[in-house]
Formats: structure tokens, sequence, C-alpha cells
């Protein structure tokens, strides 16, 4: 005897899949990354995604609102890494060199914990207009304004050398992302960083080594830093 069998509509996930939309953003975050707004489609993302294109079409209706929500995902998983550097600004108790190393540690793992962020960013940038825009409102200030005040701190306490703090806190933030999202060159120099514990270790040591040291040689000072303890 032939047992009933419920089909599922085309596009819509099983109990045992991951919920469509999520699979939508994972897969539109990396078609942005890799191929840019202009260059990605709907159509390729949702194909990507493993669903059918109505499905993109339902959740977000245009590859703009979907641009928006993998910004908006995004910001929301850096919510809590911004918190903390906030809070890190308030603990004056900590010694400056504790919360600097922790602020640094804390970057990798956020970077790690989105690989492709480097990527989107990069990227996006070359684009410029609106989307990078927004981008750096949602995604970069928020970062930037939050860890800003640790390293002029830092440079106040003559942890790190005086230098331009804008110039400083992009190639920290470059140094991290590229590296992370580009990771499999390195494997044409050297043992490829499969582990992502073990880039982690030797990203957290490269890193606390360049921009905790104080460079020899003169540097151009653009900008006075503000008075403070």
């Amino acid at each position: 005897m032939r047992k009933n069998i419920k089909r599922r509509g085309p596009g819509r996930p099983g109990k045992d899949r991951p919920n469509g939309a999520l699979l939508l953003l994972k897969a539109g975050q990396s078609a942005f990354a890799r191929h840019g707004f202009e260059g990605a489609s709907l159509r390729q993302i949702a194909a990507a995604a493993g669903v059918n294109p109505a499905l993109a079409a339902h959740h977000f209706g245009s590859k703009e609102a979907l641009w928006e929500a993998v910004i908006d995902r995004l910001a929301l998983y850096l919510a809590p890494y911004v918190a903390e550097l906030l809070e890190l600004q308030t603990q004056a108790e900590i010694p400056i060199r504790t919360r600097i190393e922790t602020a640094f540690r804390q970057l990798i793992a956020g970077v790690c914990g989105e690989p492709e962020s480097g990527m989107l960013i990069s990227r996006i940038s070359a684009e410029r207009g609106e989307k990078l825009d927004m981008l750096v409102e949602k995604l970069v200030r928020p970062y930037h304004d939050a860890f800003e005040p640790l390293l002029l701190e830092a440079m106040r306490k003559e942890l790190i050398a005086e230098q331009p703090i804008e110039m400083l806190y992009f190639m920290l933030l470059h140094a991290v992302t590229m590296s992370v999202s580009f990771r499999h060159v390195l494997g044409y120099f050297g043992e490829p960083y499969q582990d992502i514990e073990r880039l982690k270790r030797d990203m957290t040591q490269s890193l606390l080594a360049t921009f905790l040291e104080k460079p020899s040689g003169n540097f151009s000072r653009t900008r006075k830093l503000p008075k403070g303890s």
C-alpha cells in the first residue's frame, strides 16, 4: 500500500536543514566578498545557498535588501566585541598593556569568527559609493570609535610609539583582516594555516611584537595627542 507523502514546496528547507534565510545571508556575504555588490546576483547567491531563487525573492525581495541584511547580521555579530572594547576603556585599574593586549586578541578572535570580513571590506572599498558608506557606518566606524581611545591611552603611556592614530588603526585592522581572509596565500611560503587556533596564536604573537614595540626613526606628526592621564 502506497503511503501518503507530504511534499515540500520548492526551496523550502526540511526540518534537518538550516533556515533558508540564514543560508542566503551566508551565501550573500561570501558572494559580495568575492564578487562585490555589482558582480553578485540573487540567482547565483540562491544557487550557492542551495535554495530556489524564489525563496531569495520571498525573504529579501531584492539584492539591495539582501545586502542590507548581510551588513546588519555582521553588525549584530560585532556588537559584543564593541561592547567589550567600551568596557576596557573604563577599567582604569587594569594596566593599559593588559587591556591593549586583550583588545588585540579580541580583534583576532572576532575576525577569525567571520574570516571573509576582510575580503568584504577590500572588495566593497574598491567599488565605493553607498554600499561602502553603509559598511563603514555599521561595521568599521563603531569598532574604530571603541578601539581608538585604547590606542591613544597606550600612546600616552608610551606603550605604543606616538604616531598618526588613524594610520595606526587602519594598519592594525588590515593586518588582521587581510591575513585571515587570505591566509591560504601563506601556504605558498610555509605551512598553510588550516588550524584556526594556530593561526590565532601566531597572529597574536606577531601583532604584539609589531605594534607594542617602539619603532626607530623619525615620522611625520600630523595630529597631536589629546591631553589626558
